[in-house]
């Protein structure tokens, strides 16, 4: 006889009495722990400076927020489809990507792409491939997000996106979208090898110049806390490195004679982590913060100038291999807090990506889920509906004097470039990664299916079973093998009279120390491939063509140089 069942009432009790990122929390706050704010001065009406409780009076009754994610499989068919597919769904901002060779700044027949090569997005390494990928779709009209790593993919694939209109002969003014393009984040979180700092921080301004005078409603600059976030660092962390990074560029521009003004509204891509509270509260304390520096700091005088928008990317790490229909519920409440938190435009990671890239059913979901929170649970229908909490204001003012304390840390230490040469940076996110692996450890952080209420996967059932096998595979030996033929081909029927001198005056602008966008562009239609485009610049300052030293330059490179 089996023996009998028996319930302990405090299984599943709560194990911590602090945020995710270490506040230390009351059980309760009331209008005392909120008596140090002033409502014009740090919350206002929505639409109002500072802008704590979102950038438009009426928020998301004039307009949603932009539903996006990152759209790239292994080929630029698959993509061009699967694009073509969700906006159908209701997608209103396409994110584009590449496979992690191109975003290191190589081409597919170079020798270190074999392995990465197609996996997680398409080798787009020449114009033809993207106009493969973006055939029939509304340039100068839909919204365009470029989420690269590396910083060679914006200046050349912004350059694909102005190329790709100017030779259908339209009006490249009508570009619109942005570029996550953060040269401190390229090194921290992925070492991408292109260039070195001093080069990232250079073609970062060159892109970001000639988009302000070309391509106004382009925003090339968005400082970016979700990698970092994902890599270990905490939301205090992040938002304070996005500050920083922010003010280091506009500090550069000022430099080169752009103004505040003249520069628009800035972009911050954040992360919407599992905490709920602390999530919204640091989308709050983002657009406060960036407002009062952009007046403060840098004299904004224009409502526009002062104003924060903010891209999230819901957290991929939250994400669990270990009952993955759970994190439907994860994605779900993301979801919900950058709603809450007034975000402007948010791509949701998609509860198989655990396993592998998402899957086509896994994306509608994603749609779904918020065309739920928008039409079935009617969210949006006020403007920060938590505004006034005294829990949450509290949280969004302790959370103001972390980020100011780190923000002085920072300056302490020379600067963010400063920080990220000397590995100061890197420091602080192994320690916050760190930290976060002993409460997991010590049962101070419970992560449902995996340090808590486990099961033996054979236990999970037929729903988390088909999760995992409907995600997307890597591509196979024989697409890789077509790729780099398909390549090698491209490159040997070029019209080199045409390129050569193109890819000269790339070469010369750079030595010469103009800006490089306009002959990146004009290169790119000729034929120049990223590879190509990476090497030359590279040239331009005296260091070697290949960034991984494995090839040598093609004949038409050596002919320029040693002229």
């Amino acid at each position: 006889m089996a023996d009998d069942t028996r319930v302990d009432r405090l299984a599943g009790h709560m194990v911590r009495t602090a945020t995710q990122s270490g506040i230390e929390l009351k059980a309760s706050y009331g209008p005392d722990d909120v008596s140090h704010l002033s409502y014009e001065e740090d919350l206002n009406d929505p639409g109002a400076y500072p802008f704590t409780r979102g950038i438009y009076p009426e928020m998301y009754r004039d307009r949603l927020w932009l539903k996006s994610f990152i759209v790239s499989y292994a080929t630029a068919e698959e993509t061009n489809r699967a694009f073509r597919e969700y906006i159908t769904g209701g997608m209103t901002d396409l994110r584009l990507l590449c496979d992690l060779p191109t975003q290191s700044g190589i081409d597919p027949d170079h020798p270190s792409a074999w392995n990465s090569m197609m996996c997680g997005g398409v080798a787009t390494y020449a114009l033809p491939v993207y106009e493969k990928m973006l055939a029939g779709l509304p340039l100068g009209e839909a919204v365009f997000e470029l989420a690269h790593a590396g910083m060679s993919s914006f200046l050349y694939f912004y350059g694909l996106l102005v190329a790709m209109m100017e030779n259908r002969g339209m009006d490249i003014r009508k570009l619109r979208g942005n570029s996550i393009n953060d040269p401190v984040r390229t090194k921290l979180v992925y070492g991408c090898p292109d260039f070195p700092t001093y080069v990232d921080r250079r073609i970062c301004l060159d892109h970001i110049e000639f988009s302000v005078r070309n391509t106004p409603d382009w925003r090339p600059v968005a400082p970016n806390g979700v990698d970092p976030c994902q890599g270990g660092m905490d939301a205090v962390r992040e938002l304070g490195g996005c500050l920083a990074v922010a003010s280091a560029v506009m500090e550069d521009l000022r430099e080169r004679g752009i103004s505040i003004d003249e520069y628009g509204p800035m972009v911050f891509s954040l992360d919407a982590e599992s905490d709920f509270f602390e999530t919204i509260a640091k989308f709050r304390l983002a657009r406060k913060m960036w407002a009062r520096t952009a007046r403060e700091r840098f004299g904004a005088t224009t409502t526009r100038a002062m104003q924060l928008k903010i891209g999230i990317r819901t957290s991929g790490l939250s994400l669990t291999h270990q009952k993955p229909l759970n994190n439907a519920a994860r994605v779900t409440l993301q979801i919900l807090s950058c709603v809450l938190g007034g975000v402007n435009s948010l791509d949701a990671s998609s509860i198989d990506e655990a396993v592998g890239l998402p899957s086509r059913e896994a994306r509608r979901f994603n749609l779904d889920a918020q065309h739920i929170i928008t039409h079935e649970a009617n969210v949006p229908l006020t403007a920060d509906p938590l505004g006034g909490s005294y829990y949450l204001e509290w949280l969004t003012s302790r959370m103001e004097g972390e980020v100011n304390a780190y923000l002085e840390e920072i300056e302490a230490n020379g600067g963010v470039f400063a920080c990220l040469e000397s590995g100061w940076l890197n420091a602080v996110m192994e320690s916050c990664r760190t930290r976060v692996q002993y409460e997991k450890a010590d049962g101070d952080r419970l992560i449902v299916g995996v340090n808590a209420f486990r099961c033996e996967q054979d236990e999970e059932g037929p729903i988390n079973d088909a999760i995992r096998d409907t995600a997307y595979r890597a591509p196979t030996l024989d697409m890789r093998e077509k790729q780099v033929r398909e390549v090698r081909e491209f490159k040997a029927g070029r019209d080199i009279r045409r390129l050569q001198p193109l890819a000269a005056d790339l070469w010369r602008m750079t030595r010469e120390g103009g800006n490089v966008q306009r002959a990146v562009i004009e290169a790119a239609k000729a034929g120049l491939t990223l590879g190509e485009c990476v090497g030359v610049i590279r040239l331009g300052y005296g260091i070697e063509y290949d960034p991984l030293k494995q090839i040598d330059m093609p004949d038409f490179v050596r002919e320029i140089v040693e002229e």
